[in-house]
This record gives structure tokens, sequence and C-alpha cells, in this order.
């Protein structure tokens, strides 16, 4: 079996990016231990899709059938802690000065598993373009030769491929087996995911609160049976994370009563809905993200800090610009496996992600000191953005991937 390219790794970031390869003409195998609905069923966490990346989602013909399923956030505010210190992003502010501007939104909150469902269902209602076939089973070796690349499956199959994409999350088997290197930072974090039900509107506003073991996010979501509903990801340390689940388990009320303390009485009174989970915080950097007829692509590119909602955004835009770039080289008759042209991508996208990488990290790292000349240049940074409107619309403007 032969096809254009092989994705190893079939939950959100290899299903989008496969749709988008097929919209371009590929034919594309996706490879996953786990079928489509056990992807579905497994991921219940949120994702924050800026507005420029929504646009992408657009092209796909995705966006327009999931519409009624995320909600808009209107307005980003920041707090630095319990000081009186805030910073305020308003969708409208950068608008006023962009008069033929479609953005409505600074983002949108969606659930992964609604995702990743429409994202399978427009990859079958395709018909004048790419294939996309899906085979569960684990890769067991890759071996790359000057004309294509083979993949040796658990259920005895070889399938061969001018490209071969790793998407199989942050701890890769794919960069494992072809023996890419990564560096790690481990921050001594685990982040709290979970969802709550509230009595007050959330008004289409997220908060990013930074406490002093980490960055507290609630994210405004789609009503839930009429009651209103955000998404929590609270970064603290390990410890503190995991006393902190254990305890909504045994004891919501607890973890219900130290939200609405965080929240003053912006949500009213607040319920754990859902099953928590949690997830240990690390720096994950690839010393290549490329090698021969083989590019790394979503969180097996770049693992980074939850701290502004920014990491499946980056994603989106390296998916959008490869796929760019591979319709364009296939139209020329050329080797999309090219040591070269995949040198060319990783190139191309260089700058985004290393200023992402830096900001995220020395963000978390400032907001985690206590030391107090620190605290107070962190918010007289949080009072001049505030107060400079050209500077307030260029964070703005990163912030929406536009």
């Amino acid at each position: 079996m032969h096809r254009d390219i092989i994705i190893c790794g079939g939950a959100l970031a290899g299903m989008t990016l496969a749709l988008s390869l097929q919209r371009k003409g590929f034919d594309v195998l996706v490879v996953d231990p786990r079928g489509i609905r056990e992807v579905m069923e497994a991921d219940k966490r949120t994702t924050a899709i800026a507005a420029g990346p929504k646009k992408f989602y657009d092209k796909l013909g995705v966006w327009k059938n999931i519409e009624n399923k995320v909600e808009a956030i209107e307005s980003i505010n920041i707090l630095d802690g319990s000081s009186s210190v805030s910073l305020a992003f308003e969708y409208k502010d950068y608008v006023s000065k962009h008069i033929n501007s479609d953005i409505k939104s600074l983002g949108h909150v969606v659930e992964n598993c609604d995702l990743i469902k429409n994202i399978d269902l427009q990859i079958k209602s395709l018909k004048k373009s790419g294939t996309v076939k899906r085979i569960k089973s684990k890769v067991l070796n890759i071996k790359v030769d000057k004309t294509s690349a083979k993949v040796f499956l658990e259920n005895k199959n070889v399938i061969s491929a001018n490209l071969i994409v790793a998407a199989d999350g942050k701890n890769s088997l794919i960069r494992k087996i072809i023996g890419i290197k990564d560096n790690r930072s481990v921050y001594n974090q685990e982040a709290y995911v979970t969802q709550i039900l509230h009595k007050k509107d959330h008004k289409n506003i997220a908060l990013e609160k930074f406490l002093p073991g980490g960055p507290l996010a609630v994210l405004p979501m789609k009503k839930y049976k009429q009651n209103f509903r955000s998404a929590i990801i609270w970064s603290d340390l390990g410890e503190t994370t995991r006393s902190r689940l254990k305890a909504s388990l045994n004891n919501p009320d607890i973890i219900s009563y130290e939200l609405e303390r965080h929240c003053f009485d912006w949500l009213g009174n607040i319920k754990l809905y859902g099953k928590p989970r949690a997830f240990p915080l690390e720096l994950i950097i690839p010393k290549d993200i490329v090698s021969d007829r083989i590019v790394l692509m979503g969180d097996a590119a770049h693992a980074i800090h939850p701290i502004a909602g920014q990491g499946f955004n980056l994603s989106l835009r390296g998916m959008e610009k490869f796929s760019e770039m591979c319709a364009y080289r296939a139209s020329l008759g050329l080797d999309i496996g090219s040591k070269k042209f995949l040198k060319d991508y990783e190139l191309s996208r260089k700058v985004d992600v290393v200023s992402l990488i830096n900001a995220t990290h020395i963000l978390n790292e400032l907001f985690r000191n206590s030391k107090p000349y620190i605290k107070a240049f962190r918010r007289l940074g949080l009072v001049a953005v505030s107060n400079t409107p050209l500077l307030k619309r260029a964070f703005m403007k990163y912030a929406m991937g536009i």
C-alpha cells in the first residue's frame, strides 16, 4: 500500500492536518492505535481557538458545522493575584481601529470531542479531492530511503509514502524511533482541568488570574441544559494539583468554594461538572522538527506551557502553512519528502515558534516569582500596556493570531 502522506497520530492535530491535506488533493493515511470514537471519548478537554486560526477551520469547512457548539471570547481580564492591578483586552478595541475588520471576537472555546467529530464528518463528506483512510494500529518501526518512507505496523502491514508526519503528542513515539533528541524543562507544575456550572452569566469573559503556584484560566463555554458553563485550566505545583484533584472526587464543595473565592461574585455559585483531570506541564523542544521524509507536527513539534492558551493555535498556523507549501510543491511535480523542502518549512516557522515558546516560558517564570521587586516590575508592565493603546492592540493582535 502506498499513500502520498502517512500521519502517525489521529487525535485533534492529526485529524486537522489530514483534512487540510485532503482538501489539497493528497491521499492520506492516518495511523493510530485508537479508533475515532475512542479518541473522542478520551479527549474531554476544551481548546481556545484564536480569531486567526479560526479562519483556517473556516476554510476547511468545519467551523460552519460547529458554530452552535462554540462560545465566543469577547474580552480577557488579566489579574495579578489579589492585587488591584489588571489588564483587560476587548475585541471591540481592536475592531474600532479596523473599520473593515471581520473579527467578531478574540477567539472561541470549543470542546475537543465536538471538533474531532466534525473534522471526521467533513473528511467523509469530501468527494472531489484527496482521500483519507484510517488504520487502527501501532507503529513499530520506520525505514527511509531516497525515494520513500516505510511504516511497519503492529498488524503486520507495511505502508510506504512520500512523507511521514508525526502528530502523536508531546511524548512522540515516532520522534523516538527516528532518533530526534529533545530539550525538556520540567515546570514542577500540573494543570488541573475541569468544567464548572455557575449561576451567573460569564458574559463571554475569559479570566486569566496569575497566582503564586501558576495561572488560573476560566474560559466561557456554551450552556449545558440551561446552566451557564465555563472551562477551568488551573496550573499549580504538582502536589497541590493532585490534592485538588483528589478533593474534586471526595469533597467537590471545597474546590467550588475555592473557585468562587478567586472569581469573586462574577459567576455566582459554582458547581464542578464532568470528570476532572490533571496533566503534568513541561516545555519540550525537539532539536529538529524535520528529518529525512519526516516532519513533526502539533505537540510532537513543540509542547509549551498553557499559560496563554496558545499552544494549539501555534500548531494550527504550522499546519496551514505546511499544507500550502506541500500543495505548491506538488503542483510543480516536485518531491514533498525532500529534506531541503522540509528544512524550508522548518525555517518558515522558526520565528513564530521560538518567539511564542520564549514568551510563554518567560511569562510563567515572571508571574510565579514572588520577590517584591519582580511583583512591582510586572504590575508596572500591566499598567503600561493598559495605558498604551498602540501597545495594547499589538498584544491583542498577536494573541488573536492575525
